[in-house]
């Protein structure tokens, strides 16, 4: 697979450098290689990539205000961020600063002055690492039959996204789906119409689901689970009920259930910031929603709202 990765225009590399004339030389060594992006301050960096990650950082050890060395060590240890590889491009190439470069968590040092094509290929190298990482860890989090997020990915997500929201002192809404009477479905259409409606309800919550930090995952049999980030209570349910009426209107036969068609039921709730001390929580908060929408009559969603401490 590795060997496979050849085009990496697309991939971003973020220069972090307070020298114009150093950025100008780097951005020239890659031209060509990858995307290039560049700021001049350990601050702007991280702000940057909190924004959008880039695939690899370029780091400068001596910046004006946050050093380079302090950077490293707090983007190591952001659960957002700690997944970008940091080379350091420094002139202090001796051994002490090496274990130093190390152990704040960086994947590589250039000394300067810089060797053109030793630049290269070392963020060649770390780029296609990186774009292999993101494969594997693709597949590994995908749900083989729906081709949405699995429950591996959700159990990881929940938590990182509630952590985030926290600092953020944003709320997370949290929407469990599942399909109305589908062990009936099964056994009069047998797994393989099973299988069609699972894949149905799949690309129905995602075409719903349009903003790019939404995510959708298959969290157990005919059940869903979908992840709204800095999502209102209104915005929530309306998501929520909007799947619930695109499923319905797919019309697939269903004749065990009061519909006739297959639907499903929704529960809401929405993590303000300070309403709940942790995930698990909020999560069993929606399926009590999830619940209610089942024995309030199916085909709906049903918000449990919970007002901050």
């Amino acid at each position: 697979m590795f060997k496979e990765i050849d085009d990496l225009s697309d991939s971003l590399v973020l220069i972090v450098e307070d020298s114009a004339l150093t950025q100008k030389v780097l951005s020239a060594c890659l031209e060509g290689l990858c995307k290039v992006d560049a700021v001049d301050c350990a601050e702007d960096a991280i702000d940057y990539c909190l924004k959008s990650a880039p695939d690899l950082i370029l780091m400068d050890w001596i910046l004006g205000g946050m050093t380079g060395l302090e950077a490293c060590k707090k983007i190591q240890a952001m659960d957002e961020l700690n997944e970008i590889p940091i080379i350091f491009v420094t002139s202090n190439t001796n051994e002490n600063q090496q274990e130093l470069c190390w152990d704040a968590g960086a994947v590589d040092f250039l000394g300067k002055p810089i060797v053109a094509r030793t630049l290269v290929n070392r963020v060649r190298t770390h780029l296609k690492y990186k774009r292999q990482t993101d494969i594997l860890k693709q597949y590994s989090f995908f749900d083989g039959l729906t081709e949405v997020f699995n429950r591996r990915y959700f159990d990881m997500e929940c938590k990182r996204l509630f952590r985030q929201n926290l600092r953020q002192q944003q709320c997370l809404s949290v929407i469990m789906l599942d399909i109305d009477y589908f062990k009936l479905f099964n056994d009069k259409y047998g797994h393989l119409q099973g299988d069609d409606a699972l894949k149905d309800v799949a690309k129905i919550a995602m075409k719903m689901v349009n903003r790019p930090l939404d995510s959708v995952f298959r969290y157990g049999g005919e059940e869903f689970a979908v992840l709204l980030p800095n999502t209102s209570e209104e915005g929530a349910l309306k998501i929520a009920q909007s799947i619930v009426n695109a499923v319905k209107g797919l019309e697939i036969p269903h004749c065990k259930s009061q519909f006739d068609v297959v639907t499903v039921s929704a529960g809401v709730a929405v993590g303000h910031y300070g309403a709940y001390d942790n995930i698990e929580d909020l999560i069993q908060k929606a399926d009590e929603g999830l619940y209610l929408a089942k024995t309030n009559g199916r085909d709906q969603a049903y918000l449990i709202a919970k007002e901050p401490k």
